[in-house]
């Protein structure tokens, strides 16, 4: 089986603020992030991908990304299915508060060591807990076996917080686990389990 990850696109503009949306910040794609979709299809079709299903979160970024790519693809809207196991972390008192408001807050070394460390902070709120956003994963991966073909590719969206964590529970370092946006990750299934073959790439770089 093929999971292809796929982080949502852009939901901010040139001129916006930036600040840490998690699971209580429901924004759009921007014209770009429409862009970055339409640029994961566009990526599909020239490695030859055509995707049985597609899993995403709730949150807008994520089903519009997910909408704009099996429409792309000719992929009925029933074989989108959406699932709040790939919901977003909520950031606790992080939410909606740029990089500059937090490291005034708790300092460079707790912002760091989640960014560049992917070590969870503590007592700034954030849920579910570490060990509740991979326990929606293995949840998700069971799902997804049971309703996909051995041999299927499957699109898996979501946002960078739930991506991490997947990634450090595959053994990914923490200095590569990040996944910018509108990028995506390949994984490969087996009876055991699924390996990284490509992890945080342009869509134009997907090839099985």
């Amino acid at each position: 089986m093929h999971l292809i990850l796929v982080r949502h696109g852009n939901t901010f503009g040139p001129q916006d603020k930036v600040v840490w949306v998690g699971a209580r910040t429901d924004l759009d794609l921007v014209e770009k992030g429409r862009e970055q979709a339409a640029a994961v299809a566009a990526g599909l079709a020239t490695a030859g991908l055509r995707p049985s299903r597609i899993y995403a979160g709730p949150l807008k970024r994520t089903r519009q990304t997910a909408d704009i790519i099996a429409a792309d693809r000719g992929l009925d809207a029933d074989k989108i299915v959406i699932s709040d196991d790939l919901r977003e972390i909520d950031y606790g008192t992080w939410e909606a508060r740029s990089n500059d408001e937090i490291r005034a807050e708790v300092g460079d070394h707790v912002i760091d060591d989640w960014q560049k460390r992917s070590i969870w902070p503590e007592g700034c709120g954030w849920h579910p807990d570490e060990a509740g956003v991979i326990a929606g994963w293995k949840r998700l991966l069971v799902r997804i076996r049971k309703e996909n073909e051995g041999d299927a590719v499957v699109l898996v969206v979501s946002s960078n917080g739930i991506f991490r964590l997947v990634a450090k529970s595959l053994g990914l370092s923490a200095a590569a686990a990040k996944m910018n946006t509108g990028a995506v990750a390949h994984l490969i299934g087996d009876g055991f389990g699924f390996s990284i073959k490509a992890w945080n790439v342009a869509p134009a770089e997907l090839f099985i």
